[in-house]
């Protein structure tokens, strides 16, 4: 379950944040975890680039690895919070243009 924050935000029951930060990224944070995926905001749908999900970010800086079990419930997390906010999603595979 999700509850909206804001226009482009929304927070899962368990804590976890995604926002809409521009036309090009959504970023996801959990706990003092950020990662960022990269979006085509189109009209009605949203391309999704799974594969610009590589790791968490920590301080803005440095990127950690993300464990298989954690990159697909980001997506999952991800793909229910812009359902949330009556998002269409298209999952792209491969690098954003």
């Amino acid at each position: 379950m999700f509850k909206r924050l804001g226009p482009s935000t929304v927070q899962s029951a368990s804590g976890s944040i995604i926002g809409i930060t521009d036309r090009y990224t959504i970023e996801y944070r959990e706990n003092d975890e950020m990662a960022k995926i990269a979006v085509d905001l189109g009209i009605p749908t949203f391309g999704v680039y799974r594969d610009t999900l590589t790791g968490w970010i920590l301080a803005n800086v440095t990127t950690l690895p993300m464990t298989d079990t954690d990159r697909l419930q980001v997506l999952d997390n991800i793909g229910r919070g812009l359902a949330c906010m009556d998002v269409k999603v298209e999952w792209v595979y491969g690098p954003s243009p």
